[in-house]
């Protein structure tokens, strides 16, 4: 972790003075020059007033969009025609893309024509529609204090065009869709703009001066430099991106994506397999061990590279700035993110360890915000993070710096680990399935060998079910090392005014909630647990993920004290 002078910044406070390399940032210069996420554009305040619109640009942009979409599946279509030797099938392809971005300018360009937004004294108020039929006119208004995160999102195809689109994230019903985004802004104009957003917010909230909502642009007060900025320097990016690598999910999507390809080819006549399956094992059946051992091991070396490439592309350019009233986070290379969230939203602290970053020492730190239900760049949408690669030790100076009301606490609070028979009933519900996975197996090995089907097809189904039998023993160990790592580890505690709990075992998390936070903490035993004298925690906030707020089977009396904590009596 680095942290210092940048872009014209002071350095954070008790921060080192020394500027890391940002090759990152010289990537994201040569990729897109002058048109990066954060590049200046010289937009004024004045030009936020009145109804506006999206950049024309955007109509281009949008109806490219639809377009590459449209085309791919008309492409996918004609391919057959295409292997068979039908060179006329380009013409058609190209007639077709011609025709289809003709008609998707002609929709894009009536969106962009009705779609509109405006800064009132009560709120942003957003309107579309075409107002006929059933694309009726429509208006939205989000209230500024009811906005808890503004993200500023820019795909490559955006970056080529220098445009931008604001999320605002209110934690509303999920049916609101791309309602409450504004899109086709320029780069200055959407920096500015978020600006205001939060400086009328925080005059709609009562924390700044009265009437402060209602000065005009030119008259309101400067935006503050950060008061902390910390970055990743190049080695810690690259260390970030490997660290985090899933080569195993990756892996298995080479696979699929490899078998849909072969199936895609015999349909299309290329690879002729079919009543061939005897003869084909019968020739490769010598090799058939080493081969699947090596296509494993190339899955998994491509799957790890892959991962490593996506992650490193994600994290690159990362920073985290804090103002007086919100948190700014900016990473990505290619499709650029930057999210604000106001500080005072933030539900819970979550620091993340993989097994890789377990062994190492480092973790991943989250914020966790009332959002609506759904996905931003690969993540839930109540989940920011903050920094993607810090050491453990530092995570509370780290938190000083950007969320100070969570700052301190890892720390000095005092936590408590679970009993022997927490143990216990963690291997029990690690291995309850696998009896029943067994006698399943055996069932259909019977019911193909009573059917035939094992005599005819013997050799697709004698390797399925060896394989089916391999996983599920290596599933068996896994979750069993699991159970046992998650019970080691498992912790609890509180402070004044925090809740600290520890869970997970291959992947760790450690959630820091506040107690003003918490809108509900359950205490509840089945019969089997009251029999062994522990429960079950259950605690909820606002967000509406509730990852790392459940832990089973702590002694009952510590359960019971963690409950008198949360409603205290006098």
């Amino acid at each position: 972790m680095s942290a210092g002078e940048k872009d014209g910044r002071p350095p954070a406070p008790g921060a080192p003075s020394d500027e890391p390399i940002s090759l990152e940032k010289d990537l994201e210069r040569l990729t897109v020059p002058e048109r990066s996420l954060f590049e200046e554009a010289g937009a004024t305040p004045e030009a936020l007033l009145g109804t506006r619109r999206a950049n024309p640009l955007s109509v281009v942009v949008e109806a490219l969009k639809m377009t590459s979409g449209l085309v791919a599946i008309v492409a996918f279509g004609l391919a057959g025609d295409f292997f068979a030797g039908d060179l006329g099938t380009i013409t058609k392809l190209v007639l077709a893309a011609a025709a289809i971005f003709a008609a998707c300018l002609l929709l894009s360009f009536a969106v962009w024509r009705a779609r509109t937004w405006e800064l009132t004294a009560e709120g942003v108020r957003l309107c579309w529609g075409l107002g006929w039929g059933p694309f009726s006119r429509r208006s939205l208004t989000i209230p500024y204090e009811h906005i808890h995160t503004v993200s500023m999102n820019s795909s490559l195809l955006d970056r080529v065009f220098g445009l931008l689109t604001l999320d605002l994230d209110t934690g509303a019903a999920a049916s609101e869709g791309d309602a409450s985004k504004i899109s086709g802004l320029r780069a200055g104009e959407a920096d500015v703009l978020r600006a205001e957003l939060f400086r009328r917010k925080r005059a709609a909230s009562g924390q700044t001066g009265v009437g402060e909502k209602d000065v005009p642009l030119d008259d309101a007060p400067a935006e503050g430099r950060p008061l902390a900025t910390f970055s990743l320097a190049g080695r810690e990016l690259a260390l970030a991106a490997a660290s985090q690598m899933s080569a195993g999910s990756q892996a298995l999507a080479l696979v699929v994506l490899l078998v849909n390809g072969a199936n895609q080819l015999i349909e299309w006549g290329l690879l002729d397999v079919v009543g061939r399956g005897d003869e084909l094992m019968a020739g490769i059946s010598p090799v058939v061990v080493p081969a699947v051992l090596a296509f494993l091991a190339v899955a998994l070396l491509l799957g790890a590279a892959v991962s490593f490439v996506v992650n490193l592309v994600r994290y690159a350019g990362y920073r985290v700035e804090r103002f007086e009233d919100r948190v700014v986070v900016e990473h990505g290379l290619l499709s650029r993110s930057s999210r604000a969230l106001a500080a005072g939203r933030v539900q819970y602290v979550a620091v993340r360890q993989g097994i890789i970053r377990q062994l190492i020492g480092y973790a991943e730190v989250t914020a966790q915000v009332v959002a609506t239900p759904g996905e931003k760049d690969g993540e839930p949408s109540g989940s920011v993070l903050l920094h993607p690669f810090i050491r453990v030790g530092e995570v509370d100076a780290f938190l000083a710096e950007v969320l100070p009301d969570c700052a301190g606490v890892l720390g000095s609070v005092e936590l408590g680990r679970l009993g022997p028979v927490a143990r216990r009933r963690a291997v029990v519900r690690a291995v309850i399935w696998w009896p029943f996975a067994t006698a399943i197996f055996f069932g259909v090995h019977w019911l193909f060998g009573f059917s035939g089907l094992l005599e005819s097809a013997a050799w697709l189904l004698e390797p399925l079910l060896v394989a089916a039998a391999v996983l599920s023993v290596v599933l068996l160990v896994g979750f069993v090392a699991d159970a046992l790592r998650a019970w080691g580890a498992a912790r609890y505690g509180q402070t004044a005014r925090e809740l600290v709990l520890v869970t997970g075992g291959l992947t760790r998390l450690t959630v820091i909630a506040p107690r003003a936070r918490l809108q509900r903490m359950e205490v509840r035993a089945n019969p089997f647990q009251r029999r062994a004298g522990v429960a079950t925690l259950s605690v909820r906030t606002a967000a509406s993920d509730a990852d790392g707020l459940d832990l089973r089977d702590l002694p009952a009396d510590a359960a019971d004290e963690l409950l008198s904590w949360y409603r205290p009596r006098a």
